[in-house]
């Protein structure tokens, strides 16, 4: 638990020091929590529910500047925890301009990217980061315990469409990367 205080610490620190909207929190209890966040924006959305019980701790950081949306969650439990976490993005992209005024616009292309992560975990560590801006959807997930986690992801846009599912069950120990639209 000392390890959990000193990161969460950190993270409220690091939040004081940012020019943007920000959210930090940490939790540390033998009980029960039940925390939720979410942020909807110009075509962005970011949600988080999560529950714990017995000793647990939580840190959950919130970013919101510019049309970027930045979320940090650390959840260990000793005991059950739930989790449901989802960012999306939906984007009209238009070609650039090529400068001349009597151009016909070109229509435009959709894009809409999901990222969703369920579970019930009987007991473990949860770690995730999510960043949504202009060029990318990212998630980092990370998994540490015995239980159930579900996830769910997807992009469209006019020529292309990826989907991702993954069920993992029991004992696991897992890390996923997801990115969506990046453009370097």
């Amino acid at each position: 638990m000392n390890r959990g205080c000193a990161i969460g610490c950190i993270l409220l620190l690091i939040a004081g020091l940012a020019g943007a909207d920000s959210i930090s929190s940490t939790i540390m209890c033998d009980g029960a929590s039940w925390v939720s966040s979410s942020v909807i924006g110009q075509g962005q959305t970011y949600a988080a529910h999560l529950f714990t019980t017995s000793i647990a701790s939580i840190i959950r950081e919130l970013q919101v500047n510019d049309g970027k949306v930045e979320a940090v969650t650390v959840a260990d439990s000793s005991g059950p925890m739930g989790i449901d976490e989802y960012s999306g993005q939906e984007a009209n992209q238009t070609p650039k301009k090529s400068g001349c005024v009597f151009e016909i616009s070109e229509n435009r292309t959709r894009i809409e990217d999901e990222i969703r992560y369920t579970g019930l975990m009987k007991s473990g560590l949860y770690t995730s980061s999510r960043d949504l801006t202009s060029s990318e959807t990212s998630a980092t997930t990370m998994v540490n315990g015995t239980g159930l986690i579900l996830a769910r992801a997807s992009s469209q846009d006019q020529s292309n469409e990826t989907f991702y599912t993954s069920d993992v069950a029991g004992r696991l120990n897992m890390t996923e990367r997801i990115v969506f639209r990046d453009d370097e």
